[in-house]
């Protein structure tokens, strides 16, 4: 949704639609410059908005537009002050938002995060923009980073070398029982990324200043598991067409996520769910996939179930995988890990087919071996 339209509102006055101002005058002064705007013409966007401040002094929407004019040259202190007007006449979205954009390319993350909560807190229809924001925030911030090392506490730098070993491992499972047994069981690469995840967390509670060295490799993690994820391949359908929009924003949704482009992908899933079908089980799966990277577990679950109720055979088989990943992190965040056996029993579901195996046996195993270490009693 573009900027006219999040604050479109329409007003008859001699079948004139106004959306922005109080005249018609001003209204077609707002149009020609919200396309100096658009097409980078910066200082003309700035006269044309200030003409309608003249006689709208109080207008948010006309010094919002200046305020952008001023970001996109810029100018982000006289911005700043802009949009600080604007929210001493009414809070406002653009406002934060701007301004969380403002803080984050100025390097002041801190601030630029609680705006993006605000944001969260007072607009949950532009959720999905703030957490995205929060994530480029983040990888800015990790980039820009003037963190040392050496500065680290020990213990903390210890955990985070562990992770950064046990997250690119190459072992795989070996159990004389289960070879004597089943001698052409296959072999697995064993899955070590959510050890490597909670080594980082760990490290970052004990040294709160290597939480950017560990964010970096929590991101590399998340991205490897986002890439096992189960989606449908949409080429398969009979009435497949990359030309139709809906089946090209699912194509460009893919190759976003393939490039770990989560920002587009993100835009391009709002758009099908608030534009063109709320109810597609694509898309809704896709939001699912993008809620987990973004650590909103309850959202990811929410989504997939939505999935698992309303598709069938792949779909929902392709949904319950996903689901149980959802689980598998939410028993890391709050410690319960009735989670990790709600994983575990759907893992175990699914290998009742024996074309899952491949894929679903690592997880199964992964979680059976951390039971394993709880109880202390070996599980085959």
């Amino acid at each position: 949704m573009g900027f006219l339209d999040r604050f479109k509102k329409k007003e008859k006055n001699n079948d004139i639609d106004l959306k922005f101002t109080n005249s018609i005058e001003n209204e077609i002064l707002f149009s020609k410059a919200t396309q100096c705007l658009q097409e980078n013409r910066n200082d003309e966007a700035i006269t044309l908005f200030s003409q309608i401040l003249k006689t709208e002094p109080e207008n948010i929407h006309a010094l919002n537009g200046t305020g952008s004019g001023l970001m996109q040259s810029g100018r982000l202190d006289e911005a700043e002050n802009i949009f600080n007007q604007s929210l001493e006449i009414k809070d406002n979205e653009m406002a934060y938002l701007n301004k969380a954009i403002i803080y984050g390319n100025t390097g002041d993350y801190e601030n630029a995060m609680k705006y993006c909560d605000k944001i969260i807190e007072l607009y949950p229809h532009l959720k999905d923009m703030a957490i995205t924001l929060k994530h480029n925030f983040t990888e800015q911030r990790i980039k820009n980073s003037d963190n040392d090392s050496s500065e680290i506490n020990s213990k903390a730098k210890e955990l985070i070398d562990k992770a950064n070993a046990l997250k690119d491992e190459d072992e795989t499972w070996e159990n004389d029982l289960i070879s004597e047994i089943q001698p052409d069981m296959p072999k697995f690469r064993k899955v070590t990324e959510w050890d490597a995840w909670e080594l980082y967390e760990d490290a970052i509670e004990i040294d709160p200043k290597c939480e950017t060295l560990a964010t970096s490799g929590i991101n590399e993690i998340k991205a490897k598991l986002l890439s096992k994820f189960l989606f449908f391949n949409i080429t398969m359908n009979d009435d497949f067409n990359p030309e139709r929009k809906l089946d090209s924003l699912k194509i460009n949704i893919m190759m976003y996520m393939a490039n770990e482009n989560y920002a587009k992908a993100s835009m391009a899933i709002q758009e099908i769910l608030t534009t063109i079908d709320e109810n597609d089980l694509d898309a809704i799966n896709y939001k699912g996939a993008l809620s987990f990277y973004f650590d909103d577990i309850d959202e990811a679950i929410e989504c997939f179930e939505m999935v698992s109720k309303s598709g069938n055979g792949v779909y929902m088989f392709y949904a319950d995988f996903n689901k149980a990943f959802a689980f598998r992190r939410k028993a890391m965040i709050t410690g319960d890990y009735d989670y990790m056996v709600k994983a575990l029993d759907i893992y175990d579901e699914m290998l009742k087919d024996p074309q899952s195996f491949e894929i679903v046996k690592p997880y199964q195993r992964e979680i059976l071996d951390k039971i394993q270490s709880f109880m202390n009693v070996p599980l085959f």
